[in-house]
């Protein structure tokens, strides 16, 4: 692993801002740090930026404990949420400032910030000044500033939060294939599961300053471990009794029942219904036009799901009587998931 973090603990007064953190990192690897805020997130980016020091454990960088190296000589390049650029400074000046620090040579350093300035598509506004840019731009230049020292770690802090929703989803693409490109390893920290999922190679969720899990964006969403991470992805939904929901598992000590809509389907009286015999009544609640779906909430069983159907498909209505058919749930034991598939799933007949 090229960062490891282990035993580590970190406390503000009565907060316990990281309890027993564990993990490791691969080289050139893009990691996403995801969590509600307060969940001590950027607490551990502050830590192996060398900005704040854990209270016990080990920080590790390429094979070398770097708890009592001074974060100026860590080689990590760090990205602030609000840019933090020198306004008096061009955007030139800027991105130059870290090599002028290092004492580089003028001619080193003007074909390095140019080099820079072509890879975040911003040649021709070298000379221009911080609020003279869009948001956007602004970032670029933080992003390519931090990068100008070559660092062997690239951290960056909700680098997306002050930039608006078009924009940040532009950003999102560039900035992974920018980070594809160089190969750098990268983490960056956001609340947003979205840009997490997009972005990331490998997230790690973090809740109450303890890792909750770490894996792939599929196999986070797809597998979560623990009742945290099965709440914390998408639009969920509660069951008061999953059992009344034909035909599942049972798990003895079961706490929670979760649902997301892609786990639900709703049928309206006359259309195909697999698994007939597994399907509940529903009452319709609440429609919503999504741009590019209709979410539809239902009472079933004593419980509301929110479930989608497409544009294509007929329409339902407030108050109309639907059958639904439930594919997943998440089950909950304690701290503990179970990802429960519906028994009839094995069935293979169609039943009109």
């Amino acid at each position: 692993m090229y960062v490891e973090l282990k035993n580590i603990n970190k406390t503000y007064g009565d907060y316990k801002a990281s309890s027993d953190v564990n993990f490791g990192i691969e080289k050139g690897k893009l990691i996403g740090l995801l969590g509600p805020s307060g969940s001590g997130k950027t607490t551990i980016l502050r830590m192996i930026a060398g900005l704040e020091n854990p209270d016990s454990g080990e920080i590790i960088i390429d094979g070398e404990v770097v708890n009592n190296i001074p974060a100026s000589k860590r080689g990590i390049g760090f990205v602030f949420q609000n840019y933090a650029l020198f306004r008096y400074m061009t955007v030139f000046d800027n991105i130059a400032f870290g090599l002028k620090i290092q004492k580089k040579s003028k001619k080193y350093i003007r074909e390095r910030v140019k080099e820079l300035i072509k890879l975040i598509g911003l040649e021709g506004l070298d000379n221009r000044y911080p609020s003279q840019l869009s948001g956007g731009q602004r970032q670029r230049v933080a992003f390519a500033r931090a990068l100008a020292p070559n660092p062997h770690l690239l951290l960056l802090d909700e680098p997306f939060a002050a930039i608006d929703a078009k924009v940040r989803q532009e950003l999102r693409s560039w900035l992974k294939e920018m980070i594809q490109k160089l190969g750098v390893t990268s983490i960056f920290v956001t609340h947003d599961q979205d840009e997490a999922i997009e972005v990331a190679d490998e997230i790690i969720i973090t809740n109450k300053g303890r890792i909750e899990q770490k894996g792939t964006p599929f196999e986070i969403y797809q597998k979560p471990e623990t009742a945290f991470s099965a709440t914390f992805f998408g639009k969920t939904s509660f069951l008061e009794d999953y059992t009344k929901f034909n035909t599942f598992e049972r798990i003895e000590g079961a706490e929670k029942a979760i649902v997301r809509p892609e786990f639900v389907k709703i049928y309206k009286y006359g259309e195909k219904l697999k698994y007939k015999t597994s399907a509940s009544i529903g009452k319709v609640v609440k429609t919503a036009f999504m741009g590019d779906r209709i979410e539809i909430t239902v009472e079933s069983n004593g419980s509301t799901l929110v479930a989608t159907r497409g544009l294509d498909e007929p329409s339902v209505s407030v108050g109309e009587e639907v059958r639904v058919f439930l594919y997943k749930t998440i089950v909950t034991v304690g701290n503990k998931a179970h990802i429960l598939d519906n028994l009839a799933l094995t069935e293979v007949s169609m039943v009109i």
